[in-house]
């Protein structure tokens, strides 16, 4: 047992690591228990933490050199230092005590672990964690998530092809899949349907009536962009006042995201909510504010930029300005880290949300008593002038400004429904219309459709039956495209699956590329593929955008977008470009993961692993049709919570889970999440003590 002195704790805290190198921190306090889950994150993913804060501070240049300036400043001008500083000022003793005993395991970690090898590689120097970092960094991995994406592409379309060409972009399929009532079909409309390139989450929820035990069982998995290290961290803090399991993230205290304690179990995905607007000015824009921004770079001279705030938001480009929930006014969202971990039943843990901004999330839950719950959390705004929703909208009229904020009565919610079940897929929250606005970029029905479908036959459900929905990759559209091509001798018979050592679906994907490629080309819009507008916010590449334009107009007949050819004409040229592209390799082969440190040094990659799935199936697994097959995107956690036997709950996340490679603690599920497994999510006292490979004592210096 290893003993490592502290100040500031209650009491001693023992820190028990199982054979996947998770720490379960056991406390005297819930002061101690964040101090100690600020330890063990300073422990595992310190490099990352420097990472985000550097970016949200706006000061990446400083280790990263030139390539990075033009993020930096994207940060500076999007002003989140000041704006988390002012919410840290606006939250209660509680939550500012929570952050600020985060903050104080992570400086105490500072003093005795060994700094990542990163640190070396660069000359950087990790500097003091501050309660207002773990604000920061919170917030850097939710700024480029909003609809303000979404309404650059329209932009970019209508400037470059016109206001209809821009509507058949967003134009997709007939009907969708809605999370209330769960599973109900609705009419698409328009607009909609262009998504996040990077969506793919899903979560459900099957009551009691539908698994072996009589109780429920809340599964799913976020996707987003592999990155290294996994965006996720695992972790278990159990204190008097509460006992909580959950995966986290680097930087952040509590689970915000996924997670159960003693009787209620969490989850979400992204609620596509139409959570930021852009603000366009002619001529000089009203600054209320402007401040001066130095960027120092490395290996190069500094640089010198003016930043102005408008009365509509920080702009973030010469005329544009960006208003987005978690900065429009102060944001206590934090309040609800620590009243979550407190929650004894569903309707507490909503109403725990109350302070929740942003991200908007579908949010599930269940617990022991066997209550399963949907609410959709967060701040959602209420606006005069619906073309906000659509695109740009010009700065200076004052129609356009937000109205007021969607009450917390009025979030779409529901609890114990008839179906047995409830989900959500990136997808049309209500199937009715009623209630709020909440967005109109909602991703196409597929994964809703197969996940509810599966869940509608389930009747005696078990952690292993959510382990096989994770796993599948089925994909409705492939099914339906190759009935298009049956006489095309690589699809001949193929069923729609994505599995990884099938042909078929490689010639599917390839050929799907094509089809993105040669629909770039013939709408117009492949010269405008590198408007500035497509690189001011990522989330939304041209080339994936007609990707699934390509899929869904194929199916739907639409021939708008191929400047006068006939889909059967522009099938014999995919086909024909497919077949000089494709040599006969299984789909595993061309879709590998391929992440790539931030730092651009090989040696830092992880190895690539054979991979299914692709943008339509459950398991979601994303490429940028422009930059070839492989995976960037995908599952950055799996998690199936067993409320009957927290012990027989399993997770998995992948990518450098805890430490780094040749530290004391370091695990990699990478082998576990290929597969498709899970491993033990541990809970009890006994069987953690039972698979304890490592201990420290964390007592008062």
């Amino acid at each position: 047992m290893t003993v490592v002195r502290v100040e500031g704790l209650d009491g001693p805290v023992q820190v028990l690591r199982d054979r996947q190198g998770v720490p379960h921190c056991y406390a005297a306090s819930e002061h101690d228990a964040f101090l100690a889950q600020g330890f063990v994150h300073a422990e595992d993913r310190l490099w990352q933490m420097d990472y985000d804060r550097r970016r949200g501070l706006g000061r990446w240049a400083e280790v990263a050199g030139p390539a990075a300036v033009s993020a930096d400043l994207f940060y500076r001008r999007a002003g989140l230092t000041a704006a988390v500083r002012r919410d840290l000022a606006a939250l209660t003793p509680l939550a500012r005590g929570m952050l600020a005993a985060y903050a104080a395991g992570v400086n105490a970690a500072l003093r005795v672990i060994r700094l990542p090898r990163e640190f070396g590689l660069t000359g950087a120097v990790p500097e003091p964690w501050e309660p207002w970092h773990s604000l920061l960094v919170f917030r850097v991995r939710h700024l480029t998530m909003g609809s303000a994406s979404h309404k650059l592409w329209r932009a970019v379309v209508t400037e470059t092809l016109g206001p209809a060409a821009a509507r058949l972009m967003a134009s997709g399929v007939d009907e969708h899949i809605a999370c209330l009532p769960p599973g109900a079909t609705c009419r698409a409309g328009l607009p909609g349907g262009l998504g996040l390139d990077a969506a793919g989450s899903n979560n459900w929820v099957l009551a009691g009536s539908r698994t072996a035990s009589g109780l429920p069982l809340l599964a799913g998995d976020p996707h987003r962009a592999l990155e290294v290290p996994n965006v996720y961290v695992q972790g278990h803090l159990a204190c008097p006042q509460w006992d909580a399991l959950g995966i986290g993230m680097p930087g952040v205290p509590g689970f915000p995201h996924f997670g159960h304690n003693a009787r209620v179990a969490w989850s979400i995905t992204h609620a596509m909510a139409d959570d930021q607007d852009l603000y366009r000015y002619d001529g000089a824009a009203p600054v209320t504010v402007s401040r001066t921004e130095v960027i120092r770079v490395r290996g190069a001279d500094p640089v010198t930029e003016q930043a102005g705030v408008t009365e509509r938001g920080p702009l973030i480009a010469g005329d544009l300005a960006l208003a987005w929930t978690a900065t429009a006014e102060p944001n206590a969202g934090f309040e609800a880290l620590p009243a979550m971990l407190r929650a004894r039943s569903v309707p507490e843990l909503f109403e725990a949300m109350r302070s929740w901004t942003e991200p908007a999330n579908n949010l599930l839950a269940a617990d022991v008593d066997g209550t399963i719950g949907y609410l959709t959390r967060g701040r959602l705004p209420v606006r005069s002038r619906p073309e906000a929703a659509w695109m740009p909208v010009p700065g200076d009229d004052p129609s356009y400004a937000w109205r007021s904020w969607v009450a917390f009565e009025q979030l779409p919610r529901a609890l114990n429904p008839g179906t047995g079940f409830l989900f959500s897929a990136n997808n049309r929250i209500r199937a009715d219309g009623d209630g709020p606005y909440v967005g109109l970029d909602v991703a196409p029905p597929w994964r809703a459709s197969r996940i509810a479908g599966t869940l509608s036959r389930l009747t005696a459900a078990t952690v292993a039956d959510m382990e096989a929905l994770h796993r599948d990759v089925l994909s409705v559209p492939g099914r339906r495209i190759a009935r298009l091509l049956q006489d095309w001798a690589p699809l001949a018979g193929w069923d729609g699956s994505m599995a990884a050592g099938s042909t078929a679906a490689a010639a599917y994907s390839v050929l799907r590329r094509e089809l993105a490629l040669l629909l770039l080309e013939r709408s117009g819009m492949a010269g405008h593929v590198g408007h500035p507008w497509n690189r001011l916010l990522p989330g939304v590449k041209p080339e994936s955008v007609m990707w699934r334009v390509a899929g869904e107009h194929l199916l739907t007949g639409e021939r708008g977008l191929l400047g006068g050819w006939s889909w059967n004409h522009a099938l014999a040229e995919a086909v024909a470009r497919a077949q000089r592209a494709w040599h006969g390799e299984a789909w595993g082969e061309l879709h590998a993961t391929s992440q790539r440190h931030p730092l651009g040094r090989p040696e830092l990659d992880p190895p690539s692993v054979p991979y299914g799935g692709d943008m339509d199936t459950v398991q979601a697994s994303g490429y940028v049709p422009a930059e070839g097959l492989a995976t960037c995107t995908g599952s950055v956690a799996r998690y199936a919570f067993d409320l009957a036997d927290w012990d027989r709950s399993g997770w998995v996340v992948p990518l450098g889970t805890h430490g780094e490679p040749g530290g004391a603690h370091f695990s990699d599920q990478q082998e576990a999440w290929r597969s498709g497994s899970l491993v033990a999510a541990l809970y009890s006292r006994a069987a953690v003590q039972a698979a304890a490979e490592h201990q420290v004592s964390l007592v008062s210096a």
